[in-house]
């Protein structure tokens, strides 16, 4: 298990349109490398921006990932392309009208081969 120092920037390409989405450190609870070719990213988004990360990672599977950041333990830079071979998502509890209802919240963990 890693954890990141930065901010992670996901970056991808639609239609000849660069797309960016840029998910704070403190979203990211866990990045793990089990090779040198796969690696596995555990995201919790809280608040309004949810709907941002899920729009942009749902059916995202098979597409094409550079993955920027860099880890805290060696501050050693990720910078590659990668291709989502798995996504799962857990959305928790919604918006409503009680005192004491839970934020907006999604789980995601995302499986990535590097390409």
């Amino acid at each position: 298990m890693k954890y990141v120092s930065e901010p992670i920037t996901f970056t991808k390409e639609i239609d000849g349109t660069i797309i960016n989405l840029t998910v704070p450190e403190g979203f990211i609870k866990d990045l793990h490398f089990s090779t040198k070719e796969h690696l596995m990213l555990m995201l919790r988004v809280v608040g309004p921006d949810m709907n941002k990360v899920v729009d942009f990672f749902e059916d995202g599977e098979d597409e094409i990932y550079n993955i920027r950041t860099f880890d805290a333990v060696g501050d050693q830079e990720i910078n590659d392309d990668f291709i989502l071979t798995d996504i799962y998502m857990d959305e928790g509890p919604t918006i409503g009208v009680d005192i004491d209802i839970e934020p907006a919240m999604i789980r995601l963990i995302l499986d990535f081969l590097k390409k």
